[in-house]
């Protein structure tokens, strides 16, 4: 933050590695099929000297066919995390709110940016997930492209099951665009910015990440740790695979920060530690 923009995490920063164990699962699962025929065609068949060639070509289709089977489901899944952007895309994907000029710019990682009016963008609570009968709400900006027709949709960082934490953060972009950095600077909370502007998480924070949703239930946090250390091994190959998003020069410009600025606050200003 600073007196010109507040720069935030998209909304499936926290989560990023889910959909990736789940590809890595099915890619293994498959691959490791394709690895035991293999295997078997050649250990079982053309190096057994008792085997008499019997139905060599029907076996070849059939391990032709299971390939082809198994290269479809392999690219699809590779094709898929990509597109979501999860693999060979962004380690993650900024939205500022730019006080100075009202604009709202949001990353979306195909080369373009988002840039709408702060006053034209409709935010309202959503529900991003619902399992168990709990509910996880979250912040979300619609551009409409007329009162009844959503254009586009952003997602914000944050996300909790109580609605009183999702309007408090909202509250707290709602008073820096309509009052100022100095409305905010104090706020409860706002001790620590994620250093991830201009370089990839570290593996700690990447663990922090994922786990910090359900930090606060003693008995949710220990149930929920096997599929942490999953959804961590498929947070690693985004970050692998993933490139640190940089600002359209035009943006940067807009979004200038004044020499001597007493509101700047980044992961530089962060206790020693967490920088």
């Amino acid at each position: 933050m600073n007196s010109t923009y507040l720069e935030l995490v998209d909304g499936i920063y926290s989560n990023r590695g889910m959909m990736s164990s789940v590809g890595i699962f099915a890619i293994a699962l498959f691959s490791s099929a394709e690895g035991y025929i293999a295997y078997s065609i050649l250990f079982d068949y053309y190096l057994n000297p008792q085997w008499d060639r019997g139905e060599e070509w029907s076996m070849l289709l059939s391990a032709g066919f299971s390939g082809l089977i198994s290269a479809v489901v392999v690219v699809g899944f590779i094709v898929s995390n990509r597109t979501i952007g999860e693999w060979f895309r962004y380690t993650h994907y900024p939205m500022r709110f730019n006080r100075q000029n009202r604009m709202v710019y949001v990353f979306r990682g195909d080369d373009t940016v988002l840039e709408a009016p702060w006053d034209d963008v409709y935010f309202t609570l959503r529900v991003n997930s619902q399992a168990f009968g709990v509910r996880t709400l979250g912040i979300c900006g619609l551009v409409l492209k007329d009162p009844k027709t959503v254009q586009e949709m952003f997602v914000f960082g944050y996300a909790s099951s109580s609605r009183d934490y999702c309007l408090r953060h909202w509250e707290f972009i709602r008073r820096y665009m309509e009052e100022g950095p100095q409305a905010v600077i104090d706020a409860p909370g706002f001790r620590y910015c994620l250093p991830i502007a201009d370089k990839r998480e570290t593996l700690y924070e990447g663990w922090i990440a994922l786990v910090s949703r359900d930090a606060w239930n003693p008995v949710l946090k220990w149930l929920m740790l096997p599929f942490h250390v999953l959804f961590f091994i498929g947070r690693l190959v985004c970050r692998v695979t993933s490139k640190v998003p940089l600002w359209p020069a035009d943006v940067e410009a807009a979004c200038a920060i004044k020499p001597g600025d007493a509101y700047v606050r980044d992961s530089s200003t962060n206790p020693v530690g967490y920088r």
